[in-house]
């Protein structure tokens, strides 16, 4: 009985971290891209702010062709650094160039915001 209490306690544990890690902000900013990568505008106002949805619908081909060039690009390294209810999530390309995507949590979920300073422009 103790045994399957622990066993239960642990898949318990393991599906709340999934869940917590779903939104992370690194995860998030990965729905971002897919969500732009497959014009998912709907995916896309799940994970990102109502002015980044609309930064994207105004600017929607010059932001889809920059997500396919991204998408060829070899990943080395992704960080996260958080600060309360703000993020910053940084992709570092083989070839050493640096991405930044902003997050902002709203109502404890984590959102891309881009404004118009971005190179999404």
């Amino acid at each position: 009985m103790k045994k399957r209490f622990i066993v239960g306690t642990l898949v318990l544990v393991a599906l709340l971290a999934g869940c917590s890690l779903d939104n992370s902000p690194k995860a998030v900013v990965r729905k971002f891209g897919k969500a732009i990568e497959n014009n998912d505008m709907k995916a896309l106002a799940k994970v990102a702010t109502p002015k980044t949805v609309q930064l994207v619908s105004t600017f929607g081909s010059k932001v889809q062709g920059y997500a396919a060039s991204m998408s060829d690009r070899k990943i080395k390294k992704v960080t996260e650094e958080i600060d309360g209810d703000t993020a910053v999530v940084t992709i570092i390309f083989a070839d050493g160039e640096e991405e930044n995507f902003d997050l902002v949590k709203i109502d404890g979920k984590w959102k891309v915001d881009i404004d118009m300073g971005s190179s999404y422009k």
